[in-house]
């Protein structure tokens, strides 16, 4: 008879562990969240997400891909998306054209793609007259390309290099392997279908030393202001993504991530996981180097480009904040 109360007192808790569970879960706020890239740094995103970070965070998010990083401004600019990674050459021309787009996290702070060209293309100077394929004008890719022709002493110019806008890594892997361009960059995490079809390796552009902010969480200075809790979540979530990637105990789940968001085989994926460990920051503040020697890259095309300074591109306040706090070590 004893046990009747006891029965009863959990029947009448019920209700509210249930209102307290549907309560929590409500609280959770839906937001958008982009990326321009099929690589293996989008990590930062695939692996929260799997892990249940964000929703630690009381986020509910939607990871959308958005080809190419002008469409990727673009989207977070318009309200599309609350945020997205994009190369800081596209915050610099969004900022110069009047938005007020801005970094909050640096992903990746160097350049890292391969360079890729048909097999009868041997050496440098054999890029001459050549057409090498791009995301978009004005994006990473395409200023990482100006770079490496630089560094080879080839002027797009004089030499006839001619720039094909034609989307995102894979996009211009398939357009190699299909023949028609002459060569492009890409990621060593999509580099597998070249290296394994015989194509012409001819570097990776970490080899030039370069500073670079390739990739970065963009947002609006408005959402910044109004949603500070969505933002302070975001960057939590990165930092502590980042922390579980680093770990080698996790190897084998961030291995399994990469494979199955990058439809890698298992092979492929462990040389993902290793290309991907040198790029991911404990502490991930974008580089001031870095952007100001991509205010300096594009204000030679663009004078107001050249006109702005670094602090105008980045906002790293919450970072700042969670290192004081103890969060991020």
């Amino acid at each position: 008879m004893k046990r009747y109360p006891r029965l009863f007192g959990w029947i009448l808790a019920l209700p509210l562990v249930l209102a307290f569970k549907i309560g929590w879960a409500q609280e959770l706020e839906k937001v958008v969240i982009g990326h321009s890239s099929l690589r293996n740094e989008i990590a930062f995103l695939w692996v929260p997400k799997e892990l249940g970070i964000f929703r630690k965070h009381g986020l509910d998010p939607t990871i959308v891909f958005i080809p190419g990083g002008v469409r990727m401004i673009q989207a977070i600019v318009a309200g599309s998306a609350v945020a997205g990674s994009v190369g800081a050459t596209l915050v610099s021309s969004a900022v110069a054209g009047g938005s007020d787009a801005v970094m909050i996290l640096g992903i990746t702070n160097r350049l890292t793609y391969d360079i890729w060209a048909k097999p009868e293309i041997k050496r440098p100077e054999d890029l001459k007259g050549r057409s090498l394929a791009i995301s978009g004008f004005g994006s990473s890719s395409h200023v990482a390309s100006f770079l490496m022709l630089q560094h080879f002493k080839i002027d797009e110019k004089r030499d006839g290099i001619s720039f094909i806008a034609i989307g995102d890594e894979p996009t211009r892997a398939q357009a190699l392997i299909a023949g028609r361009i002459d060569a492009t960059i890409v990621d060593p995490s999509v580099s597998g279908p070249l290296r394994e079809r015989g194509f012409s390796y001819m570097g990776n552009l970490q080899d030039l030393g370069v500073p670079f902010v390739n990739n970065s969480v963009a947002t609006t200075r408005r959402y910044l202001k109004e949603q500070p809790r969505v933002f302070e979540a975001i960057v939590k979530t990165v930092v502590e993504g980042n922390a579980f990637i680093l770990n080698p105990a996790n190897r084998a789940r961030v291995t399994e991530i990469l494979a199955r968001n990058l439809r890698l085989t298992s092979k492929d994926a462990e040389k993902a996981y290793e290309d991907l460990l040198p790029k991911v920051e404990r502490k991930p503040y974008p580089s001031m180097e870095a952007v100001k020697a991509t205010i300096q890259i594009m204000g030679l095309r663009n004078p107001k480009i050249a006109q702005l300074k670094p602090e105008d591109l980045v906002d790293v306040s919450i970072l700042q904040k969670l290192e004081q706090s103890g969060f991020m070590r």
